[in-house]
């Protein structure tokens, strides 16, 4: 049925309309997909926003999955089946993903569209959709905007281990004062005049308030990044719940923003037009209000992949998931500001890949695993892994025990602990001993 719409959306008025569009993923591999500009809409925005289901409704739970620091809630579109999406901050307009796992999904097209994202290769093709019904538990919208892409971006769900559908966004954040409990796993939506007049001064005994900026449908923060010379940077970024990274920071929008001596240069990610290649290091120090996080990671996209429009040449990058999941977090859009409770994680050391391969599941939410990529001269490339090898035992224990959220938790767990793994190479059984290496620690 998607495909046959597809055909004859098609033959319609081939408007076209030029749109950066995306969302900041760092998983195990790291996606990246580059969001600024909004869609224009004719229907009025109180028509769009959410709303609770009983009228009298002033706070509401929905439980949400936590895979890779990224927040998954349940989501219903002209009403379809249970359908998986993230709950991102870095995104203007709700986008569909992946269709071909939801037989009888249905849309209302109007037109086709270009999506321009951070990567080497072309642009992608979509169709925005207008007049649709979303719901989540509870909650309740019409004439919902979302973005279809032509061709399945599969990375995202192979990259997480599970399948997701899509990524919600704005809507939600301005529809209510939204609550994400990292450490609770679930999401609590306040109606916002209930959460001003009863709730809000209440908090302030316990949470920060940090103020943010709402621009182009996204919310921006002010920040410092303290480099190896103790120089301190003032940097404005994105807050993205959508990327499971602690900061990315892009060097042409400050020549103060150098990558440090003891980086890591290597495949960083996957956008919607390609690959990203780019340095991992740490800086000395990130103050974020009151809050200062020591030797957190920072991603520097190669200059190539980072494409940033005028209205957007302030931005010094974003900060994402692996610094948001160390507090309980509150986003008041409308009261410009976000309260931040430290919660049992605020202390924990940053991490990521020590091994130098990149796992992904090429069928999503089955114990299958395939290296994606190996990087040049890390312990697995040494071991002689390669890309295509299926991954059948890690230290014995068949993976057929495990998720990916396991394997991406051992492949960064700690700088020298030994693995052996037993691979599947076309019609061989080959095992492959390394150990964990920190270039950058």
């Amino acid at each position: 049925m998607f495909m046959d719409n597809l055909k004859k959306m098609e033959t319609l008025t081939n408007y076209k309309k030029v749109l950066k569009y995306g969302v900041l993923i760092i998983l195990l591999i790291t996606a990246i997909i580059f969001t600024p500009a909004p869609i224009n809409t004719t229907a009025q925005s109180s028509l769009i926003h959410l709303h609770f289901v009983k009228s009298k409704t002033k706070k509401l739970s929905i439980k949400f999955e936590l895979i890779n620091n990224l927040v998954i809630v349940p989501v219903f579109i002209n009403g379809s089946d249970t359908l998986k999406f993230i709950l991102d901050t870095g995104v203007s307009h709700t986008m569909i993903t992946s269709v071909s796992s939801t037989p009888g999904l249905s849309f209302n097209f109007a037109r086709e569209i270009e999506l321009f994202g951070l990567g080497s290769g072309r642009e992608v093709k979509a169709f925005h959709s207008f007049g649709n019904v979303l719901e989540m538990p509870g909650v309740q919208g019409f004439n919902h905007n979302i973005i279809i892409l032509k061709e399945e971006f599969d990375y995202l769900s192979q990259g997480l281990g599970t399948q997701v559908h899509g990524l919600l966004g704005y809507d939600v954040f301005d529809s209510f004062v939204v609550e994400i409990d990292y450490k609770g796993q679930k999401v609590n939506l306040y109606d916002p005049k209930h959460y001003r007049s009863k709730r809000r001064d209440k908090l302030l005994k316990k949470y920060s308030v940090i103020e943010l900026e709402i621009e182009r449908r996204k919310p921006f923060i002010n920040a410092i990044v303290v480099d190896d010379n103790n120089q301190n940077i003032d940097a404005r970024l994105l807050v993205d719940s959508g990327a499971s990274h602690a900061i990315s920071l892009f060097r042409s929008a400050d020549n103060r923003l150098e990558i440090p001596d003891n980086s890591l240069y290597t495949f960083i990610g996957v956008g919607l037009s390609g690959d990203i290649y780019g340095n991992i290091g740490r800086a000395k120090r990130f103050v974020l209000g009151n809050y200062k996080f020591k030797k957190p990671l920072v991603t520097y996209p190669d200059e190539e992949s980072v494409n940033i429009t005028n209205y957007e040449n302030d931005r010094s990058g974003s900060m994402g998931a692996d610094i948001l999941k160390r507090f309980t977090v509150i986003f008041d859009y409308h009261g410009k500001e976000m309260l931040l409770k430290p919660n049992s994680s605020f202390n924990n050391d940053f991490k990521y890949n020590l091994s130098g391969i990149d796992v992904t599941t090429p069928i999503p939410d089955l114990s299958i695993f395939e290296i994606a990529k190996v990087r040049k001269g890390s312990p697995a490339w040494i071991a002689g892994l390669e890309v295509g090898d299926q991954i059948i035992t890690i230290n014995g224990i068949e993976t057929t025990e495990y998720k990916l959220s396991n394997i991406v938790q051992m492949l960064q767990s700690r700088d020298g602990r030994k693995l052996t793994v037993g691979i599947r190479r076309q019609n061989q059984i080959i095992s492959a001993k390394f150990t964990l290496e920190d270039p950058i620690k």
